[in-house]
C-alpha cells in the first residue's frame, strides 16, 4: 500500500477533502474551471453520489473524475463494512469482476507489440485443444443434435473482440451440464479452466457474432503461454508496477480493506449478499481469471484509465504504443456481429448502442444511445456495480465503485455519466 493510500485511512472521519488531498500526491488535482468544468456541476455529481448512501441505496460509494490529466473530483461516502462500521476510503478495494477485462486486455496487448503473437494467429497455436472444439449446428428440444467443425479457426482477434463463439455457462444448453463454478474453480488454475472449457462445443462459428463470456479467460491463458509467466506475475510486471497500481491484483493485502457486497432484502434493508467468487480475494490463490478476478481501488483504476488517455504512458512509464491504444479503443466489431449486452443478454441503458474494441466496450456511431458521451468513448463495468468510462475527445476519465447486488444497478453508471457531461462547460 502506498504512503498516500495509508494517509487516507489514518482518520476514521471520511471526507472529500481527506481523500482528495491524499490522492493528489499521485495525480495532479485542479479546480474544475481550469479544465473546462463547472464547480456547481461537480458539486451536483457529488451530491447525487452521496444520495445513494443517504437514501440507503448503497452501503458506500467511491468515485473520481479526471479531465485533461487533472483530478477534479474524488470522494468517498458511506461504509465498506456495515457490520464493523468501517468507512469507504480512497484505498478501499473492490471486486472488479468484468471491469477486470480492460485491464488484462491492455497488459496482454504488450505481447502483441513484442511479436509474441499476431491478432490473426490461431488460438490453437498456443492451445491446441481449442482448435478441436466443434461448433453447435443444431439444437432441438434443448438437446444438441448436430455439430460441425470450425469453418474459420478461432484467432487471437476473436478472443479480444468476443467473437470467439465462447459465452458463459448459462448460454450453453442445460443438457450439456456446463457449470460456471466448475469451469472457473477456485481450486484450479486458468489452464485447468481452459482444458475443461475445450471439452464443450462452441456456441457459434468464430467471427459470426459477439458473445459475452470466457474469451478473456482463454486470452489470459494465451498470455501465460506466450510470456512463460503466471498471469498474476505477468500483470504485475507489465502494468501494475509500471504505473503505480499498487493496490490491484488477485487478492488484497489487508482483508479489512475489501468492501463487502450488499443488497436490499424484502424490507429494503441493506444486507450482506453472497457474491460469486472469481478469485480468492483475501488470500493468495491459484485461479487468475482475466475476465473477472481482479480487485482494485478507484485511484488505481483512474491511473489505468489516464494511461490509456495518454496514449499508453503515465508518469514517464510507457505500457503501450499510442497506435496500440488507439486500436484497443476503436470499434473492431461489425454491425452484423451485433451490439454488446450485459449479463443475461440484457442491454442496460448505459451500454445501449455500444460495440466492442479490443477487450473493452466502445460507443457505436449508429446508436441509439441512452447515456451521454462521445463517439470515441469507451466503457464497461462489473457485476457488483462498478463502472468506468473514458472519453478521448473530451479527455475525461471517470470511475465509480461500490459493491452492490440488487435493484437499480444501472443507476450508478448513469448518474456518473450524466453528472460528468453535465459539468462540462468547454
Amino acid at each position: 500500500m502506498s504512503s498516500c493510500m495509508r494517509m487516507s485511512v489514518a482518520s476514521t472521519v471520511v471526507t472529500c477533502l481527506l481523500a482528495f488531498t491524499a490522492f493528489a500526491k499521485d495525480l495532479e488535482k485542479a479546480d474544475p474551471a481550469s479544465v473546462g468544468m463547472s464547480a456547481s456541476g461537480i458539486a451536483k455529481l457529488s451530491a447525487d453520489m452521496k444520495s445513494f448512501v443517504d437514501q440507503n441505496r448503497r452501503a458506500g460509494v467511491v468515485f473520481g473524475v479526471m479531465r485533461r490529466g487533472k483530478l477534479v473530483a474524488f470522494e468517498s461516502y458511506g461504509l465498506r463494512n456495515v457490520e464493523k462500521k468501517l468507512p469507504m476510503t480512497a484505498d478501499t478495494a473492490f471486486r472488479l469482476y468484468s471491469q477486470s477485462r480492460a485491464v488484462t486486455g491492455a497488459a496482454i496487448l504488450t505481447l502483441l507489440e513484442e511479436g509474441k503473437f499476431k491478432l490473426d494467429d490461431q488460438v490453437a497455436k498456443f492451445i491446441p485443444e481449442i482448435g478441436q472444439m466443434p461448433v453447435i449446428k443444431e439444437i432441438k428440444n434443448g438437446q444438441v443434435i448436430a455439430t460441425e467443425p470450425q469453418t474459420t479457426p478461432m484467432t487471437i482477434r476473436h478472443l479480444f473482440t468476443y467473437t470467439s463463439g465462447l459465452g458463459y455457462a448459462g448460454d450453453w444448453p442445460k443438457s450439456l451440464g456446463m457449470n460456471q463454478r466448475d469451469i472457473l474453480s477456485l481450486d484450479g488454475t486458468i489452464e485447468d479452466s481452459v482444458k475443461k472449457l475445450s471439452k464443450y462445443p462452441l456456441l457459434h462459428q468464430p467471427g459470426a457474432t459477439w458473445v459475452y463470456g470466457f474469451s478473456s479467460d482463454v486470452l489470459g491463458r494465451v498470455a501465460e503461454i506466450a510470456s512463460g509467466q503466471k498471469l498474476n506475475v505477468f500483470l504485475q510486471q507489465r502494468l501494475f508496477y509500471k504505473i503505480g497500481m499498487t493496490d490491484t491484483g488477485y487478492w488484497v493485502k489487508d482483508p479489512l480493506m475489501l468492501a463487502e457486497v450488499y443488497g436490499p432484502d424484502e424490507t429494503n434493508k441493506m444486507v450482506l449478499k453472497q457474491a460469486p467468487a472469481s478469485s480468492s480475494y483475501t488470500k493468495p490463490g491459484t485461479l487468475f481469471s482475466a475476465g473477472g478476478g481482479l480487485v482494485s481501488t478507484a485511484p488505481d483504476y483512474l491511473r489505468f484509465l489516464q494511461m490509456l488517455l495518454n496514449g499508453g504512458v503515465l508518469d514517464g512509464a510507457r505500457v503501450l504504443k499510442p497506435e496500440t491504444v488507439k486500436m484497443m479503443l476503436t470499434r473492431q466489431t461489425t454491425p452484423q456481429q451485433g451490439l454488446v449486452y450485459w449479463y443475461n443478454h440484457e442491454s442496460t441503458p448505459v451500454f445501449r448502442g455500444y460495440a466492442w474494441g479490443l477487450a473493452i466496450g466502445v460507443r457505436a456511431a449508429e446508436g441509439p444511445h441512452a447515456a451521454p458521451g462521445s463517439e470515441s468513448d469507451a466503457a464497461w463495468g462489473g457485476l457488483a456495480n462498478t463502472a468506468f468510462f473514458i472519453d478521448p475527445k473530451e479527455q475525461i476519465a471517470a470511475v465509480a465503485m461500490t459493491q452492490y447486488l440488487g435493484r437499480d444497478e444501472p443507476t450508478l453508471p448513469l448518474v456518473l455519466r450524466n453528472g460528468v457531461y453535465g459539468a462540462i462547460v468547454r
